[in-house]
């Protein structure tokens, strides 16, 4: 609980520091910028949070650096080297189990049943720690998941904020569009034969 709360103080310090950054240079995101093709955007798939989220890590060292320490972290490689060997075992029982269903005498039959039985047991029992730190590492890769989206949604948080702020559409236009249309209805209301 006390890593989540540093952490979650780390994310807003580094928010609050890199959009002073921002604001002070008081320039836009390009995320923002109106384009009728922007290839950058389609690459990402038209994620707004992302988008700015690389606007930021671009400026940003730190950000950068944690990037990089993030495509290193291949958790695949290690936890392929149980999930391999685990497999070579479940494969070899499956055989097994497959052959004993050929046996036609019953009591060799019941015999091999319980010799497999006892192995996967005894294997069950050796695999069971390094099953659990498979286990723990999945939990860490989301866990380290869930913490990124955090991190971007709140570094973005303020560059979509101060964006509204800056570009909230004049109310004029949409008040004199609706007076129009007010005109009209009472125009249509007026010739129409009752």
């Amino acid at each position: 609980m006390q890593k989540k709360i540093t952490f979650l103080s780390l994310i807003l310090l580094i928010s609050c520091q890199k959009n002073e950054t921002v604001y002070r240079n008081n320039e836009e995101p390009k995320a923002f910028e109106e384009k009728s093709i922007d290839l950058g955007r389609l690459k990402s798939g038209n994620d707004l949070i992302e988008d700015l989220f690389q606007e930021l890590v671009d400026k940003s060292p730190e950000l950068k650096s944690l990037e990089n320490e993030l495509k290193e972290l291949k958790t695949g490689d290690t936890t392929d080297i149980f999930y391999n060997y685990n497999q070579k075992s479940e494969d070899y029982y499956a055989s097994a189990n497959r052959h004993i269903n050929s046996i036609r005498d019953s009591v060799m039959k019941q015999k091999i049943l319980n010799l497999i039985a006892k192995s996967e047991e005894k294997y069950s029992i050796q695999k069971s720690n390094v099953e659990n730190l498979t286990k723990t590492i999945n939990q860490k890769r989301s866990e380290i998941s869930d913490y990124y989206n955090t991190l971007k949604i709140v570094l973005t948080i303020p560059l979509i904020e101060q964006y509204q702020k800056q570009h909230l559409p004049n109310k004029a236009p949409f008040e004199k569009l609706i007076e129009k249309e007010n005109s009209l209805i009472e125009k249509i209301k007026s010739n129409t034969p009752r």
